[in-house]
């Protein structure tokens, strides 16, 4: 499989993921949304970073189950509850360590500001892409 990453110049510069990816490869994989929870379906804190580490890793569990890695994510779509600023610093810190943890690449990302999830008390939700060769 090959990543080919894009961040055009006519485009902002982006903060913690690429503008474009170009993937090749023969398998996709598609990862439902995780939230961040334990085995025990137990949320693992009451704050975004925590949840979004958590869902994070989960999201990364669920692709590496296809055989895939986390490097081979193409696409990550999160969604919270309340993207105010300081959630959302909290958020990418929370990212950001479950990355490093899995050893994730950079990669395309959007995040959508939404009124609720499907488990109480959730806060953030994830959701991956990955391309295998």
């Amino acid at each position: 499989m090959t990543l080919q990453k894009i961040n055009p110049d006519t485009l902002a510069p982006p903060h913690g993921h690429a503008q474009v990816v170009v993937a090749t490869g023969s398998k996709l994989v598609f990862a439902s949304g995780q939230v961040g929870i334990d085995q025990d379906e137990k949320l693992v804190g009451d704050d975004y970073r925590s949840q979004g580490h958590r869902a994070a890793l989960n999201a990364y569990a669920a692709i590496s189950a296809s055989g895939a890695t986390p490097a081979d994510i193409v696409r990550l779509t999160v969604y919270v509850v309340d993207p105010a600023e300081e959630n959302l610093e909290e958020l990418y810190a929370g990212l950001g360590a479950a990355a490093k943890e899995a050893g994730a690449k950079l990669t395309a990302m959007s995040l959508i500001g939404i009124t609720g999830l499907s488990m109480p008390g959730a806060f953030v939700e994830v959701e991956a892409t990955a391309v295998i060769g």
